[in-house]
């Protein structure tokens, strides 16, 4: 049995109408998503400019602030996603978001979550061309703010 959720959870999920077993995401979370983000380790602006609430599907801009990929805005796609806390756990907003930056041929990727309007992510760059083998996957922690 599917349990509608409660605490901070409601607000990030709600029943669909046309079916009890189906959830969709909670309008408000468009406040908290939408908009410009940064972090302080590459320097890039991310836009969500959009939120699929049935489906969950982020989409966007990315803009780097910096190198040959700067004069150039990529296209951002990602998910969002939510479930009902469960009791004495801690909740949180699932979110991911992936580019292209063609300028060097990397795959940038970022997952994480949503808490108190910071977007917390591991961001993995994958490498096309790399001096060892082993290197063509980076990986690093990068806490995104919203930008006024």
């Amino acid at each position: 049995m599917i349990r509608p959720a409660r605490g901070r959870a409601a607000q990030a999920l709600r029943p669909v109408t046309r079916s009890p077993a189906r959830w969709c995401l909670e309008p408000s979370l468009k406040s908290k998503l939408l908009g410009k983000w940064t972090n302080p380790i590459d320097n890039l602006v991310i836009e969500i400019s959009s939120i699929d609430l049935t489906s969950g599907e982020i989409r966007g801009k990315v803009s780097p602030t910096s190198g040959p990929a700067a004069a150039n805005e990529h296209e951002l796609i990602g998910w969002v996603s939510a479930a009902p806390q469960k009791e004495s756990y801690d909740n949180v907003v699932p979110v991911t978001f992936s580019t292209t930056l063609y300028e060097y041929g990397t795959l940038p990727v970022w997952a994480g979550f949503l808490r108190d309007d910071k977007l917390v992510t591991l961001h993995y760059l994958v490498w096309p061309n790399r001096p060892y083998s082993w290197d063509h996957i980076s990986a690093f922690q990068e806490t995104w703010t919203r930008l006024q």
